[in-house]
């Protein structure tokens, strides 16, 4: 992919669609074609202001089916960076539309359609088939060449050249020159529609071809070479060039092309996954990058059945279709590098197109179309994660980042939790294996085997483990913080950041003040640490007294539980119990919930759905303090 020029401003950009839609409106009316173009005309995402993020209220109501989120596009990175091929192979059952994508308005224009059912795009170059069945550049075994004929003069719409190309293919067949080396195709260079003719092994051999070629045809035509930024699209089927493009503010498009009937038709992917919209390509380095352009709903839909299942509670269906537009619309442009707003991986949000889209997948979209979740007017983000063990986290303590009012900690009592595959988990390691593991991490100022993990600080109002302390056997220690840094540096071993860790028979009880309940009320008793021993202060019948913390006390708390300093194997179940014992010396982690634990569990909504409450409670049950709006409704 060429490297992408910085993007204008979402106002720049709103303005730039105002006068271009205004223009082609002006155009279409006079020709008197709108009917026939309008499904082309496209007003992009990026141009809707969303600010830092945030959100708020509820319709009266929003159960009746709402008109689709028409027009607002969102460009999704499907084959990018280091994961590129050399070639990428398609298919349509009714064929293709090519066309162009404007990098600026993301605009597809369609300039040719063909038939066939497969097709390959791949670098503009003499290509050969690679070891891994490939079409890439190479001088050997050159099966496509990159040099062509270009005729003298363009074309200036797509029934002008469809009809061209045809026509000359025609003459070429009547005269017995057409061949597999010598046929017409329709190409866009830079603004331009052009037809070349036949793919030659270099400039002299498609030279040598001139003589023939205009007298047959009666033009004029020159030797073309391979342009640097070209994309060239082929049959596999039959090795011939249907298309090619090279363009330095615009990329290749291709969309399905739809059955006789009218019907839209889906792109299919090497790992047969369907998609709907338009099919964006470029050159990346030394292979092709490939992103889908499509209506936000229909990108709703293709992500709601992968992250949840879609045949879960409806009120589950609908909540999180308004958490992943909310989430997508809070994130545009978050992989602006590439040239696209979001991926289609869980670093964004898991989306693969339209194979798993259900009858009630598609209503859950059509119900909620257009409504984000907000905060203060503006759109939230709306973080989730598979299960979350009973409880969330307050966002700035997972990744040690920027704090959101409306992503705090809130306990999950609803959430069943142990019947998630991952739900409830125990892993046990030795302290030789952590240590060599910790070190592959970059850890090295452990020396030696792990001789103490223990749990330093928990996150607010949460039983995620916020500060972790390791010691090796020689004193040296290290301190993880922030509960998904703890999670992903121990992942071998952690499914989510809410564990506890025995050793020894002995579960060390995090040290950290308890409320504890006094004639005048409630008081915070603290730890305090001096010359290394650990201690805490409490009240009595004689007076203030300094208690030993490592020695263990009870106190009885506010909310009446019992708090426990000092080491012990409290409140754990029969089966932990069994694993405390059995791992001996090891270390063993008794955990819950899999994920970062922030925003809404995935698990929890369903259960919230299957207990009765509707798509909106889930949301507020998760999301504090927020609203939900329509779209339309903001930055007014």
């Amino acid at each position: 992919m060429s490297e992408p020029k910085k993007k204008k401003t979402y106002a720049e950009k709103q303005e730039t669609l105002r006068k271009v839609f205004c223009l082609v409106m002006a155009i279409l009316m006079l020709l008197g074609v709108l009917a026939a173009v309008i499904p082309y005309i496209g007003i992009s995402a990026h141009a809707l202001d969303t600010p830092e993020l945030q959100l708020d209220e509820v319709p009266a109501d929003t159960a009746e089916t709402k008109e689709p989120l028409k027009g607002l596009l969102l460009r999704i990175g499907l084959m990018f960076g280091s994961g590129v091929t050399p070639s990428y192979a398609i298919s349509a059952p009714n064929g293709f539309v090519f066309g162009s994508v404007d990098n600026e308005t993301d605009l597809f224009t369609p300039y040719f359609e063909a038939p066939d059912a497969s097709a390959v795009i791949c670098q503009d170059a003499n290509l050969a088939i690679d070891e891994n069945k490939n079409y890439a550049p190479g001088s050997r075994n050159v099966v496509i060449g990159g040099y062509h004929l270009e005729l003298n003069g363009s074309y200036q719409t797509a029934e002008e050249i469809q009809h061209a190309v045809g026509e000359i293919n025609e003459k070429l067949t009547k005269q017995g020159i057409r061949s597999s080396l010598i046929y017409a195709f329709p190409a866009y260079k830079n603004g331009e529609l052009v037809i070349r003719i036949g793919d030659f092994g270099s400039t002299e051999n498609a030279s040598k071809q001139i003589p023939l070629l205009k007298t047959a045809l009666n033009m004029d035509m020159t030797a073309v070479a391979p342009s640097s930024i070209g994309l060239t699209v082929l049959s596999p089927a039959t090795n011939l060039i249907l298309f090619e493009y090279s363009a330095k503010n615009a990329k290749l498009g291709m969309s399905a092309r739809p059955s006789s009937n009218g019907t839209k038709n889906v792109i299919t992917t090497p790992v047969k996954n369907t998609y709907a919209g338009v099919f964006v390509l470029d050159k990346y380095n030394n292979g092709i990058s490939v992103s889908n352009l499509l209506e936000i709903d229909d990108y709703v839909a293709g992500v709601l059945p992968y992250e949840i299942n879609n045949g879960w509670s409806y009120e589950a269906l609908k909540a999180f279709a308004v958490i992943i537009r909310s989430y997508a619309l809070a994130n545009l442009d978050k992989h602006n590098s590439y040239g696209f707003d979001l991926c289609n991986g869980t670093e964004c949000q898991a989306y693969l197109g339209t194979k798993n889209i259900n009858d009630a997948v598609r209503r859950a979209v059509s119900e909620t179309s257009g409504l984000v979740i907000t905060y203060h007017d503006v759109i939230c983000q709306t973080v989730y994660s598979a299960v979350t063990g009973g409880c969330t986290v307050d966002i700035e303590q997972i990744w040690n980042g920027r704090s959101y009012p409306y992503l705090r900690a809130v306990a999950t009592p609803w959430e069943d939790y142990a019947s998630h595959t991952y739900g409830k988990w125990t892993t046990t390691v030795s302290g030789y294996e952590l240590y060599t593991y910790l070190v592959g991490k970059g850890y090295s100022a452990l020396k030696g085997s792990v001789a103490d993990v223990r749990i330093l600080e928990l996150a607010n109002n949460s039983t995620y483990v916020y500060r972790l302390g390791i010691t090796d056997i020689y004193g040296n220690s290290i301190t993880l913080k922030g509960t998904d840094v703890i999670r992903t540096t121990l992942g071998r071993y952690l499914k989510s950041a809410n564990f506890t860790v025995g050793h020894n028979n002995l579960i060390p009880v995090l040290d950290r003040p308890a409320v504890v309940l006094t004639a005048d009320g409630e008081k915070t008793i603290p730890v305090e640490e001096t010359d290394k021993k650990k201690t805490i202060q409490v009240m009595t019948a004689d007076g203030v007294k300094t208690i030993d913390a490592e020695t263990g006390l009870e106190v009885l708390q506010a909310d009446g539980t019992t708090k426990t300093f000092g080491e012990g194997n409290y409140d754990l179940p029969e089966e932990d119990l069994e694993a405390l014992k059995k791992a001996g010396s090891n270390f063993v982690f008794f955990g819950k919930g899999w994920g970062h634990g922030g925003g809404i569990s995935q698990w929890g909504a369903k259960n919230m759905a299957e207990s009765g409450a509707s798509w909106d409670e889930i949301i507020h049950a998760y999301f504090t303090d927020v609203e939900i709006k329509p779209i339309s409704d903001l930055n007014k």
